[in-house]
Parts: C-alpha cells; sequence; structure tokens
C-alpha cells in the first residue's frame, strides 16, 4: 500500500461511527475465515461491503489479498494468488467441490435465477460413485467421509444444510459462490487432472 493509499483508508476509517468500526473488523475476520460472504447469509454485512468497498479494497490489497465483489452474484469475496481453496484442500475434498459445481449448473440450467438450488445427500452420493469417488462401500460413498467434506464447504459459505447428513433425503443448498470456488477454467483443470487420477497416472492425495 502506497502513502497515498494508506492515508485514503485512514482517512475512510476514521469516519466510521464505533458501530461500523466492530462491523468492520467482523467482516474483515470473517472473509479471512471463510472466503466467500453472502447476501442472503446476512443482509446487513452485505449492504456494508457495498458501501464501504474502497476501504474493504484498500484493506485486503495491505495484507495481498484481491478483495472482489460479485454484485450479480451478491457476495463478495477475497483471493490470494498463492492461497485459493483448490489449493488447500485435498483430491477427495477438489472432487467433491467438482460434482457440486455440476450439479449446480445442471440445476441453474432448469430453475429461475431466484430460486434456491438444492440437492439431496443421495443426489450428490450418487454423482460422487458415478465418477468412481475414492472412499465407497458397495455402492455408496461413505457417509463419514462425505460429511466431513461438506462441513468443510459449509464453513467456506459454499453450501449450506440443516439437517440429518446421514439420510438419503436431506437437502443441501448449493450457494453462488460456489461459481467463484470452482470457476469453469477449475473445472476443466480438475477434470483433466481426475481423468489422470482414474488411469492411475497420479496417486497422491
Amino acid at each position: 500500500m502506497t502513502n497515498m493509499d494508506s492515508n485514503r483508508f485512514n482517512s475512510l476509517y476514521c469516519i466510521l461511527s464505533e458501530n461500523e468500526k466492530n462491523r468492520f473488523k467482523d467482516i474483515t475476520i470473517k472473509l479471512l475465515k471463510v472466503n466467500f460472504l453472502l447476501r442472503l447469509n446476512n443482509n446487513d454485512n452485505y449492504l456494508f461491503i457495498i458501501n464501504h468497498k474502497e476501504l474493504l479494497s484498500l484493506f485486503f490489497e495491505y495484507i495481498n489479498f484481491e478483495f472482489i465483489i460479485r454484485e450479480d452474484k451478491e457476495l463478495a469475496y477475497i483471493k490470494s494468488n498463492d492461497d485459493t481453496l483448490i489449493n488447500r484442500i485435498n483430491k477427495n475434498e477438489t472432487l467433491c467441490l467438482l460434482v457440486l459445481r455440476l450439479l449446480y449448473q445442471e440445476k441453474l440450467d432448469i430453475v429461475s435465477l431466484s430460486d434456491q438450488i438444492e440437492i439431496t445427500i443421495k443426489e450428490l452420493q450418487d454423482k460422487l460413485f458415478s465418477v468412481g469417488f475414492d472412499n465407497q462401500n458397495n455402492d455408496r460413498v461413505k457417509k463419514s467421509t462425505l460429511i466431513e467434506m461438506l462441513k468443510t464447504f459449509k464453513q467456506h459459505n459454499i453450501i449450506y444444510y440443516n439437517g440429518d447428513l446421514s439420510l438419503d433425503n436431506t437437502t443441501i443448498e448449493i450457494y453462488p459462490s460456489i461459481e467463484v470456488a470452482m470457476d469453469f477454467k477449475q473445472m476443466n483443470e480438475v477434470i483433466t487432472r481426475f481423468e489422470m487420477l482414474k488411469g492411475g497416472e497420479d496417486s497422491d492425495d
């Protein structure tokens, strides 16, 4: 951050009320922990973000993150080129994220933009099984493996669920942040890598 940027940040921050400063702190901490913030989770936080774009952008620039707002998807997120979500999750989690992205796109093609994108645990299991996911038991993906991965994605505001994940009919909502967590370029890269893995060319986790 240049001196000019630093002065601009200070001037923008100083005019915030105490409540706004507390909200700024909460939002920045949340973004650093989970990557994504969506309007549907917290409308007040999202409106604060929209109204203080420059302040947040300057702050994250200072700590070497890119701050991005997707108003078309009503979400905000931070991005570091050397520490993306894809780089921090293992092979199985990456494949599960890919499958969630594919299911999201399938649902998006048949519902309106205002509708929630929802799938069931069984739909996810069936799709994972069809692509040869690891940790399978008979004709199903192991629930324990699936539950741990879904907990990770929920923590990052990629999905939401509020039911018993051991039940086939439990519903998972896939948030629009999945489009950012795995864009089409990343999808192509993961699909290529997955084909290599299926062919036995790479056995690393």
